[in-house]
């Protein structure tokens, strides 16, 4: 044992060997555990069924026959083809592969994006590498985004593309950034809405940087992520209305100018919505556009159930915020109550698919029992609670921001799907603060523990459908 700490201890004191042995391991562990996956689900699965035999007419160069039960863009299929066609390896494994690799991408981007975070900066020397590094093996290992390591989904294409693009545009590539940006929508058409939520930010910061010394004094006065920085931007803002059209006119084009390749994209994407008359593809009625308030309480339990450990120091501090606001939690309930109750949407596919751990969720408890979708009123409210106080650092409109966009892309589902979270999560947890060791330890552990669990489940809970061949088994 005194050997093994040793040299543990020798590996953190040098970042690269530290980082290089972690990395060869998770590569390692996961490129094994992907072919252990391959041989137990070697056929098609679920959607499968659709991804794979499209991406192989896209190999083949059939690119104008199209299966209407896809509604996602073909990014996926149209870089499987390029990479993979010209060696003429279209086939389950291999097309598989391709969310390997990105699975492996995700754990350098994660860490590129930490490392140019302020808390990073602020870190003791020695706890500069391996601290961001251990938060990005955790975020990576996110079970309903790791699940699909080894399968032909397109999840992971999603957030490897969405992160770039993020990381290019904190690096302030931003012609790069809409470039990534662009093929992100590719992949999922809902990404559009990241593009917007940095086009935002990057608003936000032109206007700071014109009185970058009221800014400044927000920062050090601490209250950067309060409303006083929204009645700052407010007042830049006025100043140009107030000096004439021309001057604000000057500053609307400074701004196009800024945002030109970011718009451009935008403007690409709305025009193929008109021309499809519709933002998805294919099969519309599976997808069609709502209103569906609870998704953003159905988000708060993905959250918590992930990152537990950051939002359990809140507990007293909401316990006694509803003691001394108790007006404002009466009304709180009673809205969100009503919502719960006048606005509980159920897709078909989630009552007719036992395939889903959702399916048994909302079949077992949340839709068997009248009182069980208001039993969890509580924890919504706390965990709401929590992940404003856990990014009380951000600035203000960049949190109105983020909310804004996560209840875009989210409250328009009718299906509670896990996977629509993974993105508003990763965004989330990445926003956090420096984590404490405890922290980072249980959540990595609960990860772990999560991982274990539902790959246990996967291989052996099996179960028959007598209108298909072969076993069933259970996923997100």
């Amino acid at each position: 044992m005194v050997i093994i700490k040793s040299l543990f201890l020798e590996a953190i004191n040098r970042p690269i060997i530290y980082q290089s042995i972690v990395s060869l391991s998770f590569v390692l562990l996961t490129t094994l555990l992907f072919l252990f996956l391959n041989k137990i689900q070697p056929d098609h699965y679920i959607d499968e069924v659709f991804h794979i035999p499209q991406t192989k007419k896209y190999c083949n160069g059939s690119f104008f026959e199209w299966d209407q039960k896809i509604t996602t863009l073909p990014g996926l299929y149209i870089l499987s083809a390029i990479i993979l066609a010209p060696f003429q390896l279209c086939t389950t494994i291999y097309l598989r592969s391709i969310n390997l690799a990105g699975t492996c991408l995700n754990l350098y981007l994660i860490y590129q994006i930490l490392s140019t975070k302020k808390w990073v900066q602020k870190c003791k020397a020695e706890n500069r590498t391996w601290l961001p590094f251990m938060v990005s093996i955790s975020v990576t290992l996110l079970p309903p985004l790791y699940f699909w390591h080894f399968l032909y989904y397109t999840d992971v294409l999603s957030v490897n593309l969405v992160l770039m693009m993020f990381l290019l545009h904190q690096r302030q590539y931003y012609k790069n950034s809409a470039i990534i940006g662009a093929l992100a929508i590719l992949a999922r058409q809902t990404n559009v809405i990241w593009l917007i939520l940095l086009m935002g930010e990057r608003v936000l910061s032109i206007i700071e940087a014109e009185t970058p010394q009221s800014i400044s004094a927000l920062q050090d006065r601490g209250i950067h992520g309060t409303s006083i920085h929204a009645r700052l931007i407010w007042n830049n803002v006025r100043h140009y209305v107030q000096r004439g059209i021309r001057p604000f006119g000057s500053f609307v084009m400074r701004m196009i100018l800024y945002l030109k390749y970011q718009l451009a994209v935008i403007l690409l994407f709305v025009a193929f919505v008109i021309w499809n008359k519709s933002i998805v593809l294919g099969d519309r009625s599976a997808h069609v556009a709502t209103i569906h308030l609870p998704q953003i309480f159905y988000f708060s339990i993905f959250t918590m159930a992930f990152s537990w450990p950051y939002m359990l120091p809140h507990v007293k501090s909401f316990i006694q915020w509803i003691c001394k606001h108790w007006i404002i939690t009466g009304l709180c309930l009673g809205i969100v109550t009503a919502i719960i109750h006048s606005n509980t949407l159920v897709h078909p596919y989630l009552l007719a698919d036992n395939r889903h751990y959702v399916f048994y969720m909302w079949n077992r408890f949340i839709g068997r029992y009248y009182f069980a979708k208001y039993a969890l009123i509580p924890l919504y409210g706390f965990v709401i609670y929590a992940t404003v106080m856990c990014l009380q650092d951000m600035r203000y409109l960049s949190k109105v921001l983020y909310a804004g966009c996560i209840a875009v892309v989210l409250i328009p589902q009718l299906l509670l799907e896990p996977r629509y979270f993974i993105i508003p999560y990763i965004l989330v947890r990445l926003s956090l603060p420096e984590p404490k060791l405890w922290q980072m330890s249980l959540e990595l552990m609960t990860t772990l523990v999560i991982n274990f669990l539902q790959f246990y489940i996967f291989v052996t809970k099996t179960f028959y459908w007598t209108d298909q061949q072969g076993p069933q088994r259970l996923s997100w």
